[in-house]
């Protein structure tokens, strides 16, 4: 076990990265009544609508009748911090919808998740309602305050949509046209599914979605990231990947447009939560993924950064804060693996300019609280971990367990 670390350390002189930039840290927030992230501490970049109570069928709720209260008070103090904004273009009006008296989700409005009903299986059709809305979205909002528009949201859960593939192609060619006809800088994200197959780690409905044609209208692929296992996340993004590669999309940026832990026994074990969520942004960090939106900042089940009951920051929320002054502004020359000698233990190594060098390093077969003692290089020289605290480094020695600690050597550039 003590040589587990030496195999790695000889890899940083044959692989490097890009320097992680706060662009890849992106988050929902769903409480218009919680302080904005970044009043806490809490840094992003972009933020993703969905879950904001903001959507279609919230917006537009007769023919010609638009309640843009809502949307322009989030738009409004994003506007103040000054983050992007990804807006998520999804859930048909009940008026509006092929099946307006259908329930596709218990919490959520009749017919939202079928198409529009002038809208036929094959594609064709007027599809006016749908451009009647983002035509009056778009001249509301103006020029310059949508970065991106996803369009719709979680294709192949049938209580998000229920509608064919070459209807939502053709949703997203006429959403293409018409932003890109009002803000040619409108970036288009493509329909993100949450994965199929074993494990939840296969892509075949993007397979369909451009096999169908529909990876000419968007500019992004997206993806959703809820794995039982921080790491799952990879298989995922490597099957991705793959799928963008067999139809031509390869060299599209890839974002993860939301994800958090999923268990099958809700709910997550709050003790687990910091740990999870700092090897979960590891893992993707070790893909070409360039964005990963956690959901939520404020929701009591998912991502948990803010608790909106006791109306404060979570041991998660204080993580987040500590390894995102990690990562930002470093390279991370060797991306997170399992180790060839010990593959339950997985670390990966940063660098910054000033000779300064670090390593996440966790185990993914000890249950939290538990850990064992393993040697580390001689350049590191302390650890901190997800709780705020740091250690001195006596005789190499360093404890892993479930959380990533954050190894440092003796630099010319701390972290906070």
């Amino acid at each position: 076990m003590k040589r587990w670390f030496a195999a790695l350390v000889l890899l940083t002189t044959t692989m490097a990265g890009a320097q992680i930039s706060p662009q890849f840290f992106g988050l929902h927030i769903q409480q218009p009544a919680s302080p904005w992230p970044n009043s806490l501490g809490i840094q992003f970049s972009t933020w993703r609508s969905e879950g904001s109570g903001i959507k279609w069928s919230d917006i537009n709720r007769a023919p010609g009748v638009y309640y843009w209260t809502a949307l322009d008070q989030w738009l409004a103090a994003n506007r103040q911090s000054g983050e992007y904004v990804l807006f998520d273009i999804y859930y048909t009006p009940a008026w509006a919808s092929s099946c307006p008296t259908c329930v596709c989700a218990p919490y959520f409005a009749l017919g939202g998740c079928y198409p529009p009903s002038d809208l036929s299986p094959d594609g064709s059709g007027t599809d006016q309602y749908l451009k009647d809305f983002v035509t009056a979205l778009l001249q509301h909002v103006g020029p310059g305050e949508f970065k991106y528009i996803e369009v719709w949201n979680e294709p192949n859960v049938n209580t998000e949509y229920a509608g064919t593939v070459a209807q939502l192609v053709r949703m997203t060619s006429d959403i293409r046209a018409i932003a890109n006809g009002y803000d040619p800088n409108i970036q288009i994200v493509s329909p993100a599914e949450t994965g199929d197959g074993s494990n939840l780690s296969q892509m075949r409905y993007l397979a369909s979605y451009l096999a169908a044609g529909g990876g000419q209208y968007v500019d992004i692929i997206a993806l959703h990231g809820y794995v039982a296992n921080p790491e799952d996340i990879i298989a995922r993004i490597n099957s991705t990947l793959s799928v963008m590669s067999l139809y031509g999309q390869s060299g599209k940026p890839v974002f993860v447009t939301e994800g958090s832990w999923w268990s099958p026994t809700p709910p997550y074990p709050s003790s687990q939560k910091p740990g999870f969520t700092f090897r979960h942004y590891l893992s993707m960090l070790s893909t070409p993924v360039q964005r990963f939106y956690l959901y939520a900042y404020d929701n009591d089940t998912y991502g948990t950064l803010w608790n909106p009951h006791s109306k404060q920051l979570t041991q998660t929320g204080t993580a987040y804060e500590l390894f995102y002054g990690w990562l930002v502004g470093t390279t991370m020359t060797h991306a997170c693996q399992a180790q060839p000698a010990a593959n339950t233990v997985w670390s990966c190594l940063f660098t910054k300019p000033g000779g300064y060098q670090a390593a996440a390093v966790w185990s993914t077969s000890l249950p939290i609280g538990q850990t064992i003692n393993v040697t580390a290089p001689p350049q590191f020289v302390r650890y901190k971990d997800v709780y705020g605290n740091e250690y001195t480094i006596v005789n190499h020695q360093i404890p892993i367990g479930f959380n990533p600690i954050w190894l440092e050597s003796q630099a010319t550039s701390r972290t906070q």
